[in-house]
């Protein structure tokens, strides 16, 4: 796995950030900022970096010719002077280097949502420049990335990030990488030189310090003492800033085993810090807490630090603040200064249940200039329904996320941190956590109180959690841990497979009430079951392995060292139920080639039947295979980008589905496989067979099957 959490401490004071304790335990993070005077000119020393703020957890590692980039932005005309990089590993033995260069930036490009796509092989893939057998950053031969294939992408476009190299002149800047006993720590890298020039930058004109690892060609993955990498920050942002270059010394088939190598835009900010000497004083800083969403209806403190930062200090350029918020209509209150410390504050009334709040503050210097802060939001939250579905570190919407059920159920859905008082109000909650990333928030001690109110349902899904939670080492888990008591697993194996890239072959358990459907309906087909997250969600393959205490059931199970391993297991502890999944459930197929993972006999569809007071829409039946077949209206209709086609099979049959244009000129093929009776969904997002966006206009679809046949309309409309 190549992005491991670490638990270690910000390294803030080192860096020159100043952590401020706010109230309820919040902090803000902000650069100091040492001001000089040089003669008639007013100038100040800063730091750029893109870790402001964010916790540097995260190791994100490269072996030799990997290439990191990263974007910064100046506020003011100015020079750098020298780099930091801090280190989260360092090889075991001498003989490393980076090289250093200073591009003008070339990215991001408009019609690309880079947040979006970030870590999403291939999508995330930009591609690399090929000179005889060896892959660049810059040269004339661009082999095109998977990027093009995403929505919105021109095709066949060099989507290079890089621009011109601007410094240096010719060739690189280079420093060695000693060894270090503790595997970690800063190094400055002083762009100087001799000549002890500093380089100029200029306002609000991007650039990019790309970094090359050096000196191990014939050492690649398999050896970690030859490895190297930088303490990283997750940064869900647009454009996200950084990006990683895959070599085939580290990727001999590629990051996803696809000769995807070269560039890839990452959800991650390396911990990097420019030093510069910025020219002219920057116009009022404004930083504002972000509130989060709630249930309580009581009134909000919000807390501003406010920086004019002027050479002499102080807030004389301030004259008057004010915090605007907008329900209905929006209002603005003073906003008066605590002490003398930078930090201003103003309440929010309360507000009802289901109240979207916005808020920003404004700053009117001495000389009547009104500044603004980006604007914030919270939610008043208020439950409608017994059941919540938690997408921990995804998001809400859209493709996998709308797809974990094929049958529908009265649910509220969370993106985010699960706290009690959100807990309480539901009976049953389900938490999948990101197909990739894996989780961003360790909810286990809010879920533990939770169950102790008795009387719940909590299903766990994902094949990072426990990486998340170990660092990814295998260990035992005893009575009195959450792992053991509540989950029922004693031991976590890790990563159970040979490369990421590969699918797995598991096997649903005969019986069981999560997956004994399952069993009997793809045995029935003859077809293999397998954990396939590269092909189902374009995520990789982690899946884990556990053993189980006494109290608990398995239901899904793989092969793992000459014998058969749980992935899946359901219990009850009290009047508790518990299921836990180590893979992403979404991602089961067969080859045979069947979407198990959205069928009607999936785990986590079943487990509507198995949790007491769920309540299907079918009204408490479970879903009957349908006797006749069908083909459903499209949803929606007109549509863009995305529009869902349902349809039924009254036996098991071979079926086609195709998308026609009024041509009659077949478009693309959304389904053509055999599959059993069942009822079914797919979507089509307004793509081609080669992935390219087709014009608006009016498409017809036609299913066949079994000697049915039927066609319906749908409009595109963009």
């Amino acid at each position: 796995m190549e992005n491991k959490s670490l638990n270690i401490n910000n390294q803030c004071e080192s860096k020159g950030i100043i952590v401020l304790p706010l109230r309820g335990g919040k902090t803000f993070k902000y650069l100091t900022l040492i001001f000089l005077m040089m003669s008639n000119l007013s100038a100040y020393e800063a730091v750029l970096s893109n870790t402001t703020g964010l916790t540097t957890n995260t190791s994100v590692v490269g072996w030799t010719d990997d290439y990191f980039m990263q974007v910064f932005v100046p506020p003011a005309d100015g020079y750098i002077n020298s780099i930091d990089f801090n280190f989260s590993d360092l090889p075991d033995y001498p003989g490393a280097g980076l090289s250093i260069w200073i591009y003008e930036a070339n990215y991001p490009w408009d019609e690309i949502n880079t947040e979006q796509i970030a870590d999403e092989a291939p999508h995330s893939h930009l591609g690399y420049y090929d000179a005889d057998s060896a892959l660049y950053p810059v040269g004339d031969n661009w082999v095109f990335g998977g990027i093009n294939n995403v929505e919105g992408a021109i095709s066949d476009y060099a989507y290079d990030p890089l621009g011109e190299q601007i410094w240096p002149a010719f060739g690189s800047g280079s420093k060695l990488i000693e060894p270090d006993s503790a595997d970690e720590g800063w190094m400055n890298f002083d762009i100087r030189g001799g000549s002890m020039v500093p380089f100029p930058i200029s306002e609000n004109e991007p650039f990019i310090v790309v970094v090359r690892f050096n000196g191990f060609p014939d050492e690649g993955t398999d050896n970690e003492a030859y490895r190297m990498g930088f303490y990283s920050a997750t940064n869900h942002v647009d454009p996200q800033p950084c990006a990683k270059f895959y070599n085939t010394n580290s990727s001999p088939e590629g990051r996803s085993g696809t000769n995807d190598w070269g560039w890839h835009i990452r959800s991650y900010v390396w911990d990097w810090a420019i030093n510069v000497e910025l020219e002219s004083d920057p116009r009022i800083t404004i930083d504002v807490e972000s509130l989060g969403t709630t249930l309580s209806t009581e009134s909000r403190t919000v807390t501003a630090i406010i920086l004019d930062d002027n050479p002499s200090g102080g807030q004389e350029f301030v004259d008057s603040v004010s915090l605007w918020y907008d329900v209905n209509g929006s209002v603005g209150i003073s906003m008066p200064m605590i002490g003398e410390d930078s930090l201003y504050t103003a309440v929010i009334p309360g507000q009802d249940p289901g109240s979207v709040i916005q808020y920003w503050v404004e700053v009117t210097d001495i000389s009547g200039d009104t500044y603004g802060s980006t604007p914030h939001s919270y939610a008043i939250y208020q439950p409608t329904h017994p059941t919540l579905v938690v997408f921990n570190g995804g998001e809400i919407s859209g493709y996998p996320y709308a797809y974990y059920f094929v049958q529908g159920f009265p649910h509220d859905v969370w993106a985010g941190e699960i706290f009690s008082e959100l807990a309480s109000a539901y009976t049953t909650i389900y938490e999948f956590t990101h197909f990739a990333n894996g989780p961003e928030f360790d909810n286990k001690e809010v879920i533990a109180g939770w169950l102790e109110e008795g009387h719940k349902n909590y299903f766990l899904a994902g094949d990072e959690v426990f990486g998340f939670w170990t660092g990814w080492v295998d260990q035992d888990y005893v009575p009195g841990e959450f792992e053991y008591d509540v989950l029922g697993i004693s031991h976590i194996y890790n990563d159970i497979v040979e490369s990421s890239a590969d699918v797995t072959p598991i096997e649903a358990v005969a019986g069981n009430p999560l997956s004994g459907e399952l069993f009997l309906a793809h045995t029935a087909l003859g077809d293999t079951l397998l954990y396939d997250p590269v092909y189902e969600v374009g995520g990789l393959n982690w899946l884990d392995g556990f053993d189980l205490v006494d109290s608990a059931d398995v239901n899904m199970t793989t092969e793992f060292d000459g014998s058969t391993l749980a992935i899946g297991l359901n219990r009850r502890v009290g009047d508790d139920r518990i299921i836990v999944l180590t893979y992403d459930p979404i991602s089961i197929n067969a080859t045979p080639y069947t979407w198990w993972g959205y069928s009607v006999v999936s785990p986590q569809t079943k487990s509507l039947w198995w949790f007491p007071d769920v309540m299907p829409l079918s009204i408490g039946d479970e879903p009957v295979a349908p006797n006749t077949f069908g083909l459903g209206a499209a949803y929606p209709n007109p549509f863009n980008p995305v529009t869902n086609i349902a349809y039924e099979l009254g036996s098991a049959s071979d079926v086609s589905i195709d998308v026609f244009n009024m041509l009659g000129q077949e478009v693309a093929t959304l389904v053509n496989s055999f599959q059993a009776a069942g009822s079914y969904t797919i979507s089509w997002k307004g793509l081609d067979a080669s992935g390219n966006s087709v014009p608006s206009g009016l498409y017809f679809y036609k299913m066949q099957a079994e000697g049915y046949s039927a066609t319906q309309k749908m409009m595109l409309l963009k």
